[in-house]
C-alpha cells in the first residue's frame, strides 16, 4: 500500500468520524487519482504499438525521404500523454523538427508526444534532407506514457533499428579540350569475362588451358599445341583509388577539410559512372575506415550497371578521415586485382610520397593514372608529370554542390 493510498484513506476515516464531507470527498478524489496513476502505470503501454517507416534505405545527395511515424493505442484505456523518442545519429537532418539531446552518446532523439483516445490510431509523416553522404542510422525508440497530472509514469525502450544510406551525386565527365580521356577502352591484357564469339587468334597452350580450348587445326598445322584466344567481353579492368586523406602529414592525425573530402567522393562516382558506361570493368580502394570492421574499402572491379550502385555505397560508407596512408592502399592492389589493371588515383595531396608506389605497379604489369583535384591539382598534376606519371587535372566548378560536370584538363 502507497503513502498516497494511506492518506486518502485517512482522510476518508476523519471526516466519517468528524461528520466532514469535505474531508470525505476529498479522500475519495485523492483515492481515485491514485487508483488512475496505478492503472496508467501499469497497464499504459499494453497494446501501444509503434511503427518507424523509411520510403526507402538509400539515396542520393540532394534527394528528401520521407519518414513515416505511425502510433496506435489498441485498449479501451485512453493516454492523455504519451512520447516517443526515437534516437538517431545526430548529422540527421529533418525538415520543420529540431532534434533533442538525448543521455546516450553519439545520439540524439526525435521526439513526438500525443493524447491518444481508446482505439486510436495517428500518422505523422516527416522530411529528411540527405545534404550530407554518410550512414544515418535509428536506434531504438522510447516509449513513456503518464495520467493528466504527471504521474503513473511507465517507460520502455524497444528496438527500432534502420539505416539510410546517402550516396555522393555523379556528374557527366567531360573535357576543357574537346577530348574526354576514355580509360576504358585501352585494350586489357587479362579480361574480366572472355566472349567465346570474338575470336582473337592462337597462342601456345599454358599449363591451366581446358581442353576445349585447344585449336585442332592450328595445332595439326604448326606440330604443338596452341590454344584459342578470345577477346575480353569488358574492354578494360579499372580501379579507381582514392586518396582520402585531404591534409599532409601522416594518416593518424584524422585531420580533413570536409569540402575536400566531398570532391573526392563526387569525382569518384563520376569517373565510375563513365567507365562503367563505357564498358569497362570498375572498381574501388579507399584508405578510409568503413561503418564495419573494415580498416580500408575496396569493391573489386565488375562490368554492367549494377556496379555503380556498390561503388555508390562505398563511398557512402567510407569515412573523412584516413585510416591508413595511401601507400598501403597502392601496394594491396596487386593482391586484388590481375596484371594489367589500369589504377587511377584521385587524390588532392601533393603525390611525391605515393610516387614510388605507383612506380612499383607500373614495374609489375600495371598501367597508373593520377587524377589531382584541389586547390594545388595543377602543382600536383606537374609533380606526377616530371615524375613519368600520366597525370590530369580534375575540377568540379563552382564546387561539388552546383558543378554539372567533372572537367580533366589535359
Amino acid at each position: 500500500m502507497t503513502t498516497s493510498t494511506l492518506v486518502a484513506g485517512g482522510l476518508i476515516l476523519v471526516g466519517a468520524i468528524g461528520s466532514a464531507p469535505g474531508l470525505v470527498l476529498l479522500g475519495v478524489f485523492a483515492l481515485a487519482t491514485t487508483w488512475l496513476s496505478t492503472v496508467w502505470s501499469r497497464r499504459g503501454l499494453d497494446r501501444v504499438r509503434y511503427e518507424r517507416l523509411l520510403s526507402r534505405d538509400r539515396a542520393v545527395w540532394g534527394d528528401r525521404v520521407d519518414l513515416v511515424i505511425s502510433i496506435e493505442n489498441a485498449k479501451a484505456l485512453p493516454l492523455a500523454w504519451l512520447r516517443a523518442d526515437d534516437l538517431a545519429t545526430p548529422e540527421l537532418t529533418i525538415t520543420s523538427t529540431p532534434l533533442v539531446t538525448s543521455d546516450r552518446p553519439g545520439f540524439v532523439m526525435l521526439r513526438n508526444t500525443w493524447s491518444l483516445a481508446p482505439y486510436e490510431a495517428v500518422r505523422r509523416v516527416f522530411h529528411i534532407e540527405a545534404d550530407r553522404r554518410g550512414l544515418y542510422r535509428f536506434d531504438s525508440v522510447r516509449l513513456s506514457v503518464a495520467d493528466i497530472f504527471g504521474r503513473g509514469v511507465a517507460r520502455r525502450e524497444d528496438p527500432r533499428p534502420a539505416t539510410l544510406l546517402v550516396r555522393p551525386r555523379s556528374v557527366p565527365v567531360s573535357s576543357r579540350t574537346g577530348t574526354v580521356v576514355l580509360f576504358g577502352t585501352r585494350r586489357t591484357i587479362r579480361g574480366l569475362v572472355e566472349d567465346p564469339s570474338l575470336f582473337a587468334g592462337v597462342r601456345p597452350f599454358q599449363r591451366g588451358d581446358p581442353r576445349r580450348r585447344v585449336h585442332e587445326r592450328a595445332t595439326a598445322r604448326v606440330g604443338r599445341p596452341v590454344s584459342r584466344r578470345l577477346e575480353p567481353s569488358t574492354a578494360r579492368q579499372v580501379v579507381i583509388a582514392v586518396d582520402i586523406q585531404t591534409h599532409e602529414g601522416p594518416a593518424w592525425l584524422l585531420e580533413y577539410d570536409e569540402e575536400t573530402v566531398e570532391s573526392l567522393a563526387v569525382a569518384a562516382a563520376s569517373l565510375a559512372r563513365r567507365l562503367l558506361a563505357d564498358g569497362a570493368a570498375c572498381g574501388l580502394a579507399v584508405n578510409a575506415w568503413t561503418y564495419s570492421i573494415e580498416r580500408t574499402g575496396f569493391v573489386p572491379p565488375r562490368p554492367g550497371h549494377d556496379q555503380l550502385p556498390r561503388i555508390a555505397d562505398m563511398l557512402a560508407r567510407v569515412s573523412s578521415t584516413a585510416s591508413i596512408s595511401f601507400e598501403h592502399v597502392l601496394g594491396s592492389i596487386p593482391l586484388r586485382a590481375p596484371t594489367g589493371t589500369l589504377v587511377v588515383t584521385l587524390s588532392s595531396r601533393d603525390p611525391t610520397r605515393f610516387i614510388p608506389a605507383l612506380r612499383r605497379l607500373r614495374s609489375t604489369g600495371f598501367e597508373v593514372r593520377h587524377v589531382a583535384i584541389g586547390a594545388r591539382a595543377s602543382t600536383a598534376a606537374s609533380i606526377a608529370s616530371r615524375a613519368g606519371i600520366d597525370a590530369v587535372v580534375g575540377r568540379l566548378e563552382p564546387d561539388w554542390r552546383t558543378c554539372r560536370a567533372f572537367a580533366l584538363d589535359g
